[in-house]
């Protein structure tokens, strides 16, 4: 499969235009941060604190843009940030400093981040969840992959699994999986497949077609309050262990 450069555009068109309809009022006070990485480079971080879930530290979650991942596209999700935040997470949304997708190379950038901003008072110590829409979805899974070990687990809405990306054990990390049937890219096509090599990696995949999208669709969010309260993560409570 293909995509072409207009598929893309149409694909971050959707997720802008996504943001106009889906998108309402939600209680998350935000925090512009500028982290410094050990290679020089400055990544600028757009975090949302849940205004209703006590004073914190709350876990942490990693919103990859999908696309180049620069300001504007990063902007264009922040409703799924103040969506999630609602749920008591602290919601880090980290704009690409080379307006390249955090995969492949670039996606090495992201753990540093994570242990940048859990030196933060309000972020608590641990492992961490990763959430992406689209092509954020896809990088978002290549980045547990890597080190499954190191995250609460993943939120691909939707998401693929790139070509020759290569894993062993996902020692049960949890992913929920969801793409529309008839996606605009033929993703769902994908989901079989993709399914078949994640559980036979040990993954905890919860993965559906939804029927009423076409690439970015609106989320359940009583279905995926439900899985997110299967991580039995404690919200603005004691550090998780946290494993190097």
């Amino acid at each position: 499969m293909k995509v072409v450069p207009k598929q893309i555009l149409t694909a971050l068109f959707s997720i802008a235009l996504l943001t106009l309809i889906y998108s309402s009022p939600a209680s998350a006070t935000e925090r512009l941060l500028n982290i410094t990485l050990d290679d020089g480079s400055d990544i600028k971080v757009f975090l949302f604190e849940p205004d209703d879930h006590g004073d914190g530290p709350w876990p942490l979650t990693i919103l990859i843009s999908g696309g180049t991942g620069n300001e504007y596209i990063a902007r264009a999700q922040f409703w799924l940030g103040r969506k999630l935040a609602e749920h008591g997470w602290a919601i880090a949304v980290p704009v690409s400093p080379d307006s390249k997708p955090f995969t492949g190379e670039n996606a090495k950038r992201i753990p540093k981040v994570i242990a940048k901003l859990q030196k933060d008072e309000k972020v608590m110590y641990g492992k961490s969840l990763l959430v992406g829409v689209s092509s954020g979805g896809s990088a978002a899974l290549e980045i547990a992959t890597q080190e499954p070990t190191q995250y609460l687990g993943v939120i691909a809405a939707p998401g693929v699994l790139r070509p020759g990306l290569e894993f062993d054990n996902l020692h049960d990390l949890p992913i929920y999986l969801r793409i529309a049937e008839g996606d605009t890219f033929n993703w769902d096509e994908q989901l079989p497949g993709m399914m078949l090599r994640l559980t036979r990696a040990n993954a905890n995949v919860d993965a559906e077609l939804i029927n009423n999208g076409s690439h970015v669709f609106q989320l359940d969010w009583q279905d995926l309050g439900r899985w997110l309260d299967s991580l039995k993560v404690p919200l603005s409570a004691p550090a998780l262990e946290y494993i190097p």
